[in-house]
């Protein structure tokens, strides 16, 4: 159990480092998102975003899922849920009143010109309910939309896992389930449930949890990894070529999208599984402070890229000293976080440091 939650927690936070980059870059983007702040298009910029978008989430779904496995047998569902509640849902009411305010003041300001006052947008920000994006200064999920929806989901397997029971991994039913799983996944990639891929979500979390959660099912698979590899890579460069290059065929630009999500988040994994599983005091740190990460980085990025404007620093200088400056700032910040107990609490950590 051990060795296997090695990689799975070394993927977790490769990936979730990523997001700095992805986030500062959205405020380039070619396709006319708002975001919380936005200075110019930028294609090579905004590329970042096209490369990663169909991957990256479904690959934290299909890492919750396999970490879910552990969990429950170690917990069983009652204590299950109610740790869900507790490392998701304290996080997830601490973001919404405390963090993304702070997303929807900057955006207010930029978006709007709103003069007044921080404290004072509070007002604006618990009364203007419109898409939840924020981008117009109202209430946003931001990115907490993550904990909020890993917390159904959760749920929701858990139903589906005690109606169905265990699936061993070999023989027809986990054929079947496998199969069923992924068609489902692949076919509602498009369908969103305010604005996220919630269906896709809850497939691969499954897929996590029954299938890629096993030693044995790992090894069937991973004599695919470099062909899968290789597909990923093309997939996710075609992609980004016809979206943010060339435009226009969106046909095109929909396969190429399937295709990133279909063989990225297999190969990722299994690359993972071959040369991430190891543990050393860097990689346990990293490991511990994820979630800190993924929910401090974001204002971060939002307030050092507004303040970089407003010091007169050009876009793309201030794209650079964006990522210069948040990533040493975010992890101290997270590693503070961890030595604090009511922090740690607020975060979605343990009370007491392991």
């Amino acid at each position: 159990m051990n060795k296997r939650l090695n990689y799975i927690d070394n993927l977790r936070w490769l990936t979730v480092s990523i997001l700095i980059i992805y986030h500062a870059a959205i405020a380039y983007n070619t396709w006319d998102e708002a975001n919380y702040i936005f200075f110019e298009p930028v294609k090579p910029i905004a590329a970042v975003v096209s490369f990663t978008s169909p991957w990256f989430m479904p690959v934290m779904f299909l890492l919750a899922g396999v970490s879910a496995r552990f969990s429950l047998q170690k917990r069983g569902y009652r204590t299950f849920i109610k740790e869900r509640f507790l490392r998701l849902g304290i996080p997830f009411i601490f973001g919404l009143v405390v963090i993304n305010p702070i997303l929807s003041y900057v955006a207010d300001v930029t978006h709007n010109g709103y003069s007044g006052g921080y404290f004072v947008h509070y007002k604006t920000y618990f009364t203007r309910f419109t898409d939840l994006t924020g981008y117009d200064g109202g209430f946003t999920l931001g990115h907490f939309w993550f904990l909020g929806v890993l917390i159904v989901i959760s749920l929701i397997s858990c139903v589906m896992i005690r109606l169905v029971g265990d699936i061993d991994g070999k023989g027809k039913k986990a054929f079947a389930v496998a199969a069923v799983l992924t068609l489902a996944a692949i076919a509602l990639f498009d369908v969103d449930i305010m604005g996220k891929k919630v269906p896709t979500y809850l497939c691969v979390y499954l897929l996590g949890y029954c299938f890629f959660s096993r030693r044995s099912f790992m090894q069937r698979i991973k004599r695919c990894k470099i062909p899968l590899a290789l597909l990923a890579l093309a997939a996710n460069a075609a992609n980004t070529v016809v979206f943010i290059f060339i435009g226009g065929h969106a046909a095109l630009n929909n396969i190429c999208n399937y295709a990133s999500f279909m063989f990225a988040v297999p190969a990722l994994v299994l690359l993972a599984h071959d040369h991430f599983d190891f543990s050393d005091r860097f990689t346990r740190l990293n490991s511990r402070i994820s979630y800190v990460f993924y929910i401090l980085h974001f204002p971060i990025v939002i307030v050092c890229q507004y303040f970089l404007g407003c010091a007169g620093v050009g876009a793309k200088a201030n794209f650079l000293l964006t990522l210069v400056i948040c990533y040493p700032l975010t992890y101290v910040l997270c590693v503070g976080v961890e030595k604090v107990p009511y922090l740690r609490l607020l975060f979605g950590l343990s009370a007491k440091k392991k």
